[in-house]
């Protein structure tokens, strides 16, 4: 269960900002999406307010004014011209959201505050309400005169039209500008780390906010988009720099946290993993988790959504969760775009939920053996670039989030990444970096093409737990491990497990792996061709490039199947160790032993039922139950003399029926008693009988 949900939301929907007016907003938020957010522990309010320039140039005085996100495009560019084509793209000029936007004081975002908290306290007198600021490193969201006039020098990162991103390892140069923390002006030379903390402080408490967002890597990257940085310059990588730039980025943490201790922190990250963030930016990731500066984990990346790169938002959020900062991390959802008129729901994903039950079904083992999903649920944004709150998104979208949360991991899943955190962010040379930098895109790539990754533990945790937690799974590693946790993969492998190990030749060598996978060889779907060695046979036949990405989690003792599939006419042929899987409410050609699916755009499908026949045309259908003893009836046709595996739901004994088709839908059942149970050391409860052709019923009891 979600313990918290935050809706961001900017100021573009409060375009009056008189009490009565920003009350109105208030009700609406909390009225429109109560159905996502009742009965939660708290229930979080995250405000766009500008681009985080109103809290560096914060003062002290309530009646300043400040600019803030009333803009369609990069705030940062020159503004539209009078008499200029209101066609002209949104990248090359600023449009404002709406004729004579309201201007803000930090009177008015101090009122806003506080009406949204007795507002949310009103509707949800149970929950702790609180309300986020946001900080934004780039010029996109509110005309920065602190970044992109007075103080060009912190601004040294990446460029997005033509404006640089923020780099949080500057110093600031000084000036006699009156500040709330630095009443004479900045001393030449102040970290901007320490100055953001101290104006954080201070700024945070006068308005009333509870926490703050740290967006698009603010404290990670000054290329947060970008597949290169300070150690990788696109062609190769520069280990000599490391010790300084990961001290550098370490210490913005540091010196962040001492000037504002005690402000909860939360960070969006960059769009890519953990290796790759090292490995092109010195961020060392595992002993900034270990400082405790933040509350969660980063969240999976939004810009998947933009270019369909599932495979790097899924990758890397793996590799960010395996190890967490305080024990939670967040599931992040892309509704609308306040700045870049976009709703992805509608104009991205084309009404489909892919991205809700992909990275919903990520999952991490900690140090006990136990299965951990997303606690915390946030949605960017509520408001759209008009500052329109449409019922509309929130009507289609919300049972797919309350499904993804409802069903989410409750095991550990087939196939388990042991990932290197601690090894990979304390490497010290080129090859490490390269090793990690590559292995990481391998994997992304690999997901990309249907290989079903969605499950994590770190090497630390790997050695803490017993190989029996993993006794359903495969596992996967990289050559980069450390020699105990290599010594702890091969008793898995004697003990009859299952490991795939990838990486490069020379990794390899250095750990005497003679079976691996070389992500140096260029054919395809090789993590693919290596799954088939553990039993689970994925096949997708492609006529385009388009990707297809799938992934498996177990919940209620069913496998269930999440899909992103980039071209509905890829055919992909399934084959699991105890047969081919039968999805609920689908059929199915059975070819060559193999269960062939065309999956829509996006699929998510429960899988309790498996057989083995060699052809065929198979269903399997729900019925209505109309029992007082069955709360699920499942159709199952097409049976020609197979062996057939069956999963009961979670119920105190586990148990099911099988009946023949009787002469009426509704006719008591005819119990099938070739069906055994049967307690297998690895599944456990299974129902299974063998050379059963024809059709069936199978009768799932009411829950106790």
């Amino acid at each position: 269960m979600w313990k918290t949900v935050t809706l961001e939301l900017s100021l573009k929907p409060f375009k009056k900002t008189d009490d009565d007016s920003i009350r109105q907003v208030a009700k609406k938020v909390f009225t429109q999406w109560r159905p996502l957010i009742k009965d939660r522990e708290t229930v979080s309010i995250m405000l766009w307010t500008s681009d985080g320039s109103e809290i560096l140039d914060y003062n002290g005085k309530m009646d300043d004014t400040f600019d803030w996100c009333r803009y369609m495009g990069t705030a940062n560019s020159e503004f539209l011209k009078e008499g200029e084509n209101p066609e002209t793209n949104i990248h090359d000029c600023t449009h404002l959201y709406m004729e004579n936007p309201p201007v803000m004081t930090y009177d008015i975002l101090k009122r806003i505050v506080s009406i949204l908290k007795e507002e949310g306290k009103k509707a949800f007198p149970n929950s702790k309400i609180l309300v986020g600021e946001t900080f934004d490193l780039g010029p996109e969201f509110a005309r920065s005169d602190f970044k992109y006039r007075r103080h060009r020098e912190v601004c040294s990162g990446a460029v997005l039209d033509k404006c640089g991103f923020l780099d949080c390892t500057e110093k600031l140069k000084g000036d006699n500008r009156p500040y709330a923390a630095y009443e004479n002006g900045i001393p030449d030379g102040t970290p901007i780390a320490t100055f953001l903390g101290k104006q954080a402080k201070i700024f945070l408490a006068d308005m009333g906010f509870d926490y703050l967002w740290l967006s698009n890597g603010m404290g990670f990257s000054a290329n947060p988009w970008d597949l290169d940085g300070k150690i990788f310059d696109g062609k190769g990588f520069h280990s000599e720099k490391l010790e300084n730039v990961t001290k550098l980025v370490f210490d913005f943490w540091r010196l962040f946290k001492e000037a504002c201790p005690d402000v909860p922190i939360y960070v969006r990250g960059t769009n890519n993993s953990a290796g790759i963030d090292y490995a092109t930016d010195g961020v060392p990731l595992s002993k900034i988790y270990d400082g405790s500066f933040f509350e969660t984990a980063p969240p999976n990346s939004p810009w998947a959504a933009i270019n369909e790169d599932f495979g790097l938002e899924l990758m890397g959020h793996l590799t960010r969760i395996c190890e967490m900062p305080k024990d939670r991390f967040m599931f992040r959802y892309y509704l609308h775009d306040p700045w870049w008129v976009n709703s992805p729901w509608y104009d991205r994903y084309g009404q489909e939920p892919h991205d809700i039950y992909l990275p919903m079904s990520l999952s991490r083992i900690d140090e006990n053996g136990n299965v951990q999903t997303a606690e915390d649920f946030n949605i960017l944004s509520i408001d759209n670039t008009f500052g329109e709150l449409p019922d509309n998104c929130v009507n289609e979208t919300v049972p797919h989030f309350l499904k993804a949360e409802k069903n989410a991991a409750d095991d550990i899943s087939p196939l388990v990444w042991v990932y290197p955190l601690s090894e990979f962010t304390s490497a010290k040379t080129n090859d490490a970096l390269e090793e990690m930098y590559n292995g990481d895109m391998f994997i992304r790539n690999a997901i990309n093409g249907g290989f079903p990754l969605n499950c994590v533990v770190s090497t630390d945790n790997f050695l803490k737990t017993p190989l029996s937690v993993y006794k359903k799974s495969a596992l996967l590693c990289p050559l980069f491990a450390r020699e105990e946790v290599f010594a702890k993969l091969k008793d898995f492998e004697n003990k009859g497990g299952k490991v795939i190990y990838y990486g490069s030749p020379v990794f390899a060598e250095k750990y005497g792996v003679t079976d691996f996978v070389n992500y140096h060889d260029t054919t395809p779907n090789l993590l693919l061709t290596a799954l088939c060695k553990t039993g689970y046979s994925i096949k997708h036949n492609r006529k385009t490039d388009k990707k297809i990405v799938m992934t498996l989690s177990p919940y209620d003792n069913a496998l269930w199947l999440a899909v992103y599939n980039g071209n509905m006419q890829t055919e992909t042929e399934l084959e699991f160790p105890l047969g081919a899987p039968i999805f609920t409410n689908t059929d199915t050609e059975i070819r060559n032993g193999k269960s062939v699916y065309r999956f829509a755009r996006s699929e998510y499908r429960e899988c309790r039922v498996f057989i083995k026949q060699n052809s065929g045309l198979v269903e399997l259908k729900e019925l209505a139950p109309v029992s007082a003893v069955y709360h699920r009836k499942l159709l199952l046709t097409g049976l020609e003399n197979a062996t057939v595996y069956i999963f009961p739901e979670n119920t105190k004994d586990k148990t099911l029926a099988v009946s023949h088709i009787g002469h009426f839908a509704d006719a008591t059942p005819v119990h099938d008693t070739s069906f055994k149970r049967v307690e297998d050391e690895k599944y456990g409860v299974i129902y299974k009988a063998e050379n059963i052709s024809g059709d069936r019923h199978i009768l799932l009891p009411y829950k106790k």
